[in-house]
């Protein structure tokens, strides 16, 4: 029988922002689901599993997310996709049962920022 999914799932591990929450709650005895486009980047961390995904790619979204009640989402690069991805990841954490996401934007954003 397959362990439940961890309540808390974390994307941008591969990243030096999500990389350093993913490594703060390993040391902290924390089971998490890193959320990653690319497994073979993910940091091997205690207490954490993988799950690849890209944030415009809803079905692996589902899948990456199911079983996990909060999610931290790391805002993705600057580009014209941004919005409509990060769209397409909210909208597929919601159908896959996330009650929460916690978002962290980047330095300095501004309302215009970045538009479709």
């Amino acid at each position: 029988m397959p362990s439940p999914a961890p309540a808390l799932a974390v994307t941008g591990a591969t990243g030096r922002i999500g990389g350093r929450l993913a490594t703060r709650l390993a040391a902290a005895g924390a089971s998490q689901r890193l959320v990653v486009r690319d497994p073979s980047r993910a940091p091997p961390l205690d207490g954490a599993d993988i799950a690849p995904a890209s944030y415009s790619d809803a079905a692996a979204v589902r899948q990456a997310l199911s079983g996990s009640d909060v999610v931290f989402m790391v805002s993705g690069s600057e580009s014209a996709h941004r919005l409509p991805e990060h769209r397409t990841f909210v909208d597929a954490a919601a159908a896959a049962g996330v009650r929460q996401i916690v978002y962290l934007s980047f330095f300095g954003a501004a309302p215009d920022a970045s538009r479709a």
